[in-house]
């Protein structure tokens, strides 16, 4: 028996069709298989064939539409064990040659092995060959999913169009864009305001030589995000753009070498007052505090005259979305006038692919400090000595963003100097020497509405001020959370703002709305829980599921281990700002699941 559920739901046996008649059982048969292996609570399939209200009849009427699948199984030639019943709900019995869905996830999973171990035309073969099993949107042809397989169906379409994005940046890096560039309008004109498909086109038809057409795909979608949204593309858009740009003006350009470099290029001085960082956040909601503890270490260092002057290094950390770079970004420009050489600012992300390497950062600021490419080794220990002479005397602010580890960072760190440095992390880097650390939380519920009321206007909030409270609630008072809705509401009537609220507060509902262009809340939640190893995320998800403060004690409950060993995972998880400290008064030490978090964390597999 065959089983397809990317696309319309069907089943077949020896190339011909089965027919499965009714909703009811189709509704059944796709709960079923999107769980294939596991089995299936009587309640989650009463929730998934009635997800609204179900009769008084549901499990009555449950064991009739099992029956009826059984009895399409059986006349498909199927063994009467492949649907059975263990006590607490039903369990399909599903190989991975017998169901597109197991079939797609071995394969990407495949693909990501390949290019892990640097094999990338193997991995893009496999990412193909897993793409080739879509036939449509996952049970396209089922009516309303509700809160059983809605989410479910999110979720796979999002672990495809991410699948999708790394293909394609296989093929680029293969240098193979004409393969992509047909897809990439499509998906282009389906989601104007996804910045890393945008990108991928302006770097694919910069590859063709189209050099041109790729600068006019560059503006319209820069036009798109500012009108929507209201901010400038983001780096991995502006970095397309600028690799466009050097291509089209690299016939222009003079020779390189050591005779092509003006008097006076190599000094390492950037012009007076150099500013190169992103645009600024239009609004900075509820940090005052942590801001004036910025300045007053700013304001320190610029007033130091000693002789053994010494750079300043600031890790600004908290949990995923809670606004790092925002806060580090609205900082750098407050502060410009105690660091009048200027103000630059280099991150490590790179969209869905790797983290970019800490000698591509140096010889990023290497080049805005003026220091000539002819004189930037490949060396990394020498690009940063390099990296260390150009700053050593200046009054810089350095913020270095999307930082994953203590490593990573060292060799971007300014030896002497009057520098600030802002290193943002979504772990506390307990390995990395710092002069202060500074940790940002989530707003308290009227900064929550004040940052709403500032992108979906104050009239409106002052006019439903429950409602917009409801919302900063259900978005956990999460500053990235805040911005997404935010900029949803803008489009939104007041009369259907209660409405939303509503539908936001439902848990089943609220990732797959925590989203916009290619933003989302789930995306970066994903990104740190990758970045956890094996042991953390299963521990993760079982402290989501007793959702309840965590103490020592509890922990050692919940994960049926030994002290020392839950108390390591315990302070792993913190130290990646996935748990945080709770004020104990004196009860000892606690920690918080934020809200957000543990929907995210039920939902992983």
């Amino acid at each position: 028996m065959q089983f397809s559920v990317l696309g319309p739901l069907t089943l077949s046996a020896d190339d011909h069709a089965v027919t499965l008649a009714g909703t009811k059982p189709r509704l059944l048969l796709a709960v079923l298989l999107l769980s294939a292996g596991r089995t299936v609570s009587t309640a989650r399939l009463v929730d998934g064939l009635w997800p609204d209200a179900p009769p008084a009849s549901a499990v009555r009427n449950l064991r009739t539409y099992v029956h009826r699948l059984r009895q399409v199984l059986d006349r498909g030639g199927d063994s009467a064990d492949r649907l059975v019943h263990d006590g607490t709900g039903y369990h399909l019995r599903v190989d991975e040659h017998e169901l597109d869905l197991l079939r797609f996830r071995r394969l990407a999973g495949d693909a990501r092995r390949a290019a892990r171990e640097d094999r990338p035309d193997a991995a893009a073969d496999l990412f193909d060959r897993a793409d080739e099993l879509w036939q449509g949107h996952p049970l396209e042809d089922l009516p309303d999913l509700g809160t059983e397989l809605g989410p479910a169906v999110t979720a796979l379409r999002e672990q495809h169009r991410e699948m999708t994005t790394e293909l394609t940046d296989l093929r680029l890096r293969l240098g193979q864009p004409a393969r992509v560039i047909p897809s990439l309008r499509r998906l282009v004109a389906e989601e104007p305001l996804d910045e890393r498909r945008q990108a991928q086109l302006v770097t694919a038809l910069t590859q063709e030589g189209r050099v041109a057409e790729a600068l006019t795909v560059y503006q319209q979608a820069r036009r798109g995000i500012v009108d929507e949204l209201g901010v400038d593309p983001g780096p991995t858009l502006q970095g397309a753009l600028q690799t466009a740009l050097d291509a089209d003006s690299a016939e222009a350009r003079p020779p390189s070498g050591p005779s092509a470099a003006p008097a006076g290029a190599g000094s390492g001085a950037p012009p007076a007052g150099r500013q190169a960082l992103p645009m600024k956040p239009p609004s900075l909601i509820g940090r005052d505090t942590t801001a004036g503890q910025l300045r007053a270490i700013a304001e320190g260092i610029a007033d130091s005259t000693g002789a053994d002057e010494h750079a300043a290094v600031v890790l600004v950390s908290g949990a995923p979305g809670v606004g790092k770079s925002s806060f580090s970004v609205t900082s750098g420009y407050d502060l410009a006038d105690l660091f009048p050489d200027g103000q630059l600012f280099v991150s490590f992300d790179s969209g869905d692919e790797p983290a970019r390497g800490s000698g591509e950062l140096i010889r990023e600021l290497l080049v805005e400090l003026g220091v000539p490419l002819t004189d930037v080794s490949e060396d990394i220990r020498e690009r940063a000595a390099v990296l260390r002479c150009a700053l050593a005397g200046r009054r810089l602010l350095l913020i270095i963003d999307d930082v994953e580890c203590a490593q990573q960072v060292r060799p971007l760190l300014p030896g002497a100097g009057r520098s600030l440095v802002l290193v943002n992390s979504r772990q506390r880097l307990l390995d990395l020497d710092v002069g202060w650390r500074l940790t940002l939380g989530a707003l308290d519920r009227d900064e929550a509405v004040e940052l709403l009321a500032t992108i979906a206007g104050e009239a409106r909030v002052r006019e439903q001020p429950e409602v917009f409270g409801r919302i900063a609630d259900a978005c956990d008072q999460l500053p990235l959370a805040l911005r997404i809705v935010g900029s949803r509401l803008v489009t939104q009537s007041d009369g259907a703002l209660p409405g939303f609220a509503e539908h936001l507060e439902i848990e089943e509902n609220r990732l797959a709305e925590l989203a916009v262009g290619d933003i989302s809340v789930r995306h970066t939640f994903s990104v740190s829980y990758r970045g956890l190893d094996v042991d953390a995320r299963q521990a993760l998800r079982e402290l989501a599921a007793a959702d309840s403060l965590i103490t020592a004690t509890s922990a050692v409950e919940i994960l049926r281990l030994p002290r020392p060993q839950a108390n390591r995972l315990v302070e792993h998880l913190v130290q990646h700002n996935m748990l945080l400290p709770v004020d104990s008064d004196g009860l000892g030490q606690r920690f918080h699941l934020p809200e957000l978090l543990r929907i995210f964390a039920n939902e992983c597999p």
